[in-house]
C-alpha cells in the first residue's frame, strides 16, 4: 500500500510588513495582536488566506457520516432486534445506518478532493458493504411492513445480522492494514481488538437466533438469551466503536496531507483545522501606555 507524503515549507513571513491603516511598520508581529499605531488588528498574509480557502472540511468527504452510521450497526450485531415488540422497532431505526453510509458515499465521497489520495480501496471496500448491507436491511425491513411473507422473517433477519458483523469486522481488518502501513501502533491495535469483537458479536447473535428458532425450555432459552445478549451489546460496542474511530482518523489523516500538498504548492506552512468547538482567540487588548513620572517643580 503506497501513500503519498509531502514535506512541510516554512513560512514566508509571520504577517504583513505594513498596517493598511496607518502604514506602521508590522514586522515581528505577530498576526491577531494589534497594531502599536491605529490600534487595529494584524490580519493574516495573503498566502495563509489562500490555504484557509483552499483547505477542505470534515463536511466535504462525507466520512463521517460513515462514521457515525456505523453505530447503527450495534442493533443487528448485538441480537436487539429479537427481543419482544422492541425488536422490530430497533430493527426498523438500525436500516438508517447503512443507508446512511451508502447515501454519504454515493454523493460526498465521489466529490471529495480526499479520494485521490485515499488508501487504496478503502472507498470501494466502504461502497460495497453499505450496498449489499442496504439490500438486507430492506428485505427485513419488506418482512416487517408485510410486504415479504413470513416465511422470510427468520431468514432476513439473519441475514441481516451476518451482514452487518461482516460489514464491521471486514472495515475493521481493512483499518487495521492501513493502520500497520502507516506505523500507527495504537489505532491498528484498536482495530484488531475491533474485528475479533465483531466476529464474537456476530457468532452471538447467530447463536441467539439458534436457540430462539430451536423452541428449547423456556428457562434455559432465557438464560441464554440475557447472556448472550450482554455478551453480544458489549463486543458490538467495541467492535462499532473500533470501526467509527479508525474511519474518523482516516479521514483526518487524509485532510491534513491534503493541507499539506496545497500549501507546498502555494509556499506556505500549513496551518491546522480549526477547532469547532474552541472558542475564538480574544485579540490582545490595546497597550496601555506607560505612566509618565511627575514632573519635578524646581525643574519647571
Amino acid at each position: 500500500m503506497t501513500r503519498r507524503r509531502w514535506t512541510r515549507t516554512p513560512a514566508t513571513s509571520e504577517g504583513p510588513a505594513r498596517c493598511d491603516a496607518c502604514d506602521y511598520d508590522l514586522r515581528g508581529i505577530p498576526v491577531g495582536a494589534r497594531c502599536p499605531e491605529c490600534g487595529i488588528v494584524v490580519p493574516e498574509p495573503p498566502a495563509a488566506a489562500a490555504v484557509d480557502r483552499g483547505r477542505p472540511e470534515h463536511r466535504d468527504s462525507g466520512l463521517h457520516v460513515v462514521a457515525a452510521c456505523q453505530y447503527l450497526a450495534l442493533i443487528p450485531m448485538s441480537g436487539l432486534m429479537l427481543p419482544g415488540c422492541a425488536g422490530p422497532t430497533l430493527g426498523v431505526i438500525s436500516i438508517f445506518g447503512p443507508v446512511g453510509r451508502l447515501v454519504a458515499l454515493r454523493s460526498g465521497w465521489r466529490r471529495s478532493p480526499l479520494r485521490e489520495i485515499e488508501p487504496e480501496g478503502l472507498g470501494r471496500l466502504l461502497h460495497r458493504l453499505a450496498a449489499v448491507e442496504t439490500c438486507f436491511a430492506v428485505a427485513y425491513l419488506g418482512v416487517i411492513i408485510g410486504l415479504l411473507p413470513d416465511l422470510a422473517a427468520f431468514p432476513m433477519l439473519t441475514g441481516y445480522a451476518v451482514m452487518a458483523t461482516i460489514s464491521v469486522s471486514v472495515t475493521n481488518f481493512r483499518l487495521s492494514r492501513i493502520f500497520d502501513g502507516w506505523e500507527f501502533q495504537l489505532p491498528a491495535l484498536l482495530a484488531q481488538l475491533g474485528f475479533i469483537a465483531g466476529c464474537l458479536a456476530g457468532l452471538s447473535t447467530i447463536t441467539l437466533i439458534t436457540v430462539w428458532i430451536a423452541g428449547l425450555n423456556p428457562d434455559i432459552t432465557a438464560i441464554l438469551g440475557v447472556i448472550g445478549l450482554a455478551f453480544g451489546i458489549i463486543t458490538s460496542l467495541l467492535a462499532v466503536f473500533a470501526a467509527r474511530d479508525g474511519i474518523g482518523r482516516v479521514e483526518a489523516v487524509l485532510i491534513n496531507d491534503l493541507i499539506e500538498a496545497h500549501a507546498e504548492e502555494i509556499g506556505r506552512e500549513p496551518i491546522p483545522l480549526a477547532d469547532r468547538f474552541r472558542s475564538p482567540r480574544v485579540s490582545d487588548p490595546l497597550p496601555i501606555e506607560p505612566e509618565r513620572p511627575p514632573v519635578r517643580k524646581d525643574l519647571e
